[in-house]
């Protein structure tokens, strides 16, 4: 990929309403990220927008593109070898991240390990020992650099750092900016010793929108997700639904029941999660599932695997009609709108990008979408 297309990229990226699956649906329909810039005003016009649509000027990817290497990073597109394997199969997939650090140490294989802001003593002494293991063993360990077990984490993952193996912190903010406070410390650490990686823009101050957006990428990361302390109703819960979504596996290290921080791990592992006490047995799990998975797909075609993707139609007025008429201020799953229109995916997706674009859209967790509707 050339600088004039990574410009473009970052500029299409950046562009207003355009998020990770709406870029690639782009993406896909123009072949190139400048054919698809000059098409968003008319995408957006068709979902309905009545105002210009804000698009990412040049001079703004430059600058962001320019301040990223200042601090000695760099900028990272989902098409270059040194994207991590794993990340680039999910759905959302960011299209470019931030990356400050050993970025090889991305094409290594993760565990993520996560949990509460209000962690124990316990809770994160264990986090610190399993993580320390885990990377002896080979794996990296990836995790949100929040307080509490996210933090014990990344220190347990850099007390036993080699080249092979050490530490991703996923930020919710722009890369140079450590979060919490508090944390200063131990994002030179991972800089050091690990990497920071950060799909918002440079700058990007903290916001409680950009965590939920910044977990799919660490269990995105991972080939499985470990829990440790975590409230029902917490961001670590929805961290291990996402895991199971992208068909990453979860454990779960189990608690005391009398403490609110067990409720969510262990109502983990009533619902099947693996419960683990050690590295090794995560370890172990992850091994069997490998060979498993190696066996199953040993025969298939390769012809299959990397079959050429079909050309994207461009939808008609009158699609447009019926897709509307089945959309309201409920979520409803991608697949039955394919169903009930009888149209190809091919169509409804570009739909869905049109009505994105102009703001009347928005994607949810589990493959749905849900129209926003104006009061």
């Amino acid at each position: 990929m050339d600088q004039e297309e990574q410009i473009n990229r970052l500029r299409l990226f950046r562009s207003e309403n355009v998020g990770a699956v709406t870029f690639r649906v782009l993406i896909q329909h123009f072949k190139t990220a400048e054919n698809a810039l000059k098409a968003l005003p008319e995408k957006a016009r068709k979902g309905g927008l009545k105002k210009e649509l804000r698009i990412c000027s040049r001079a703004e990817a430059e600058q962001e593109m320019e301040a990223v290497q200042k601090i000695g990073g760099e900028m990272l597109f989902s098409e270059q070898d040194g994207y991590p394997d794993l990340l680039a199969r999910i759905s959302d997939a960011p299209p470019v991240l931030s990356v400050l650090g050993n970025k090889t140490l991305l094409k290594k294989p993760h565990v993520a390990v996560v949990g509460t802001r209000n962690a124990s003593i316990n809770g994160k002494n264990i986090a610190r020992h399993i993580a320390a293991d885990l990377v002896k063993a080979g794996y990296s360990v990836v995790s949100g650099m929040a307080l509490g077990i996210d933090a014990a984490a990344h220190e347990g993952a850099l007390y036993a750092a080699s080249e092979n193996a050490s530490t991703t912190a996923v930020l919710g903010t722009g890369i140079n900016i450590p979060y919490p406070e508090r944390n200063g410390k131990l994002y030179d650490q991972v800089k050091e010793k690990g990497v920071l990686i950060s799909e918002f823009p440079f700058n990007t101050k903290p916001q409680p929108s950009n965590f939920p957006q910044r977990n799919r990428i660490i269990s995105g990361l991972a080939q499985g997700l470990v829990v440790i302390e975590a409230a029902l109703r917490s961001g670590s819960l929805i961290t291990a639904n996402k895991a199971l979504e992208q068909g990453r596996d979860v454990f779960a290290v189990p608690s005391s029941p009398l403490d609110p921080r067990a409720a969510g791990v262990n109502h983990l592992i009533k619902s099947g999660a693996p419960l683990v006490e050690s590295a090794q047995d995560i370890i172990d799990y992850l091994a069997q599932s490998a060979s498993f998975t190696l066996r199953e797909t040993k025969n298939e075609s390769t012809s299959s695997i990397k079959a050429p993707q079909q050309q994207i139609q461009e939808p008609t007025d009158e699609n447009r009609k019926e897709l509307l008429s089945l959309l309201d201020g409920s979520p409803v799953e991608i697949d039955m709108l394919i169903r009930e229109t009888g149209l190809p995916a091919s169509v409804i997706s570009v739909l869905l990008v049109e009505l994105e674009l102009a703001g009347q859209l928005e994607r949810l967790p589990g493959n749905k979408v849900i129209r926003i509707t104006s009061l």
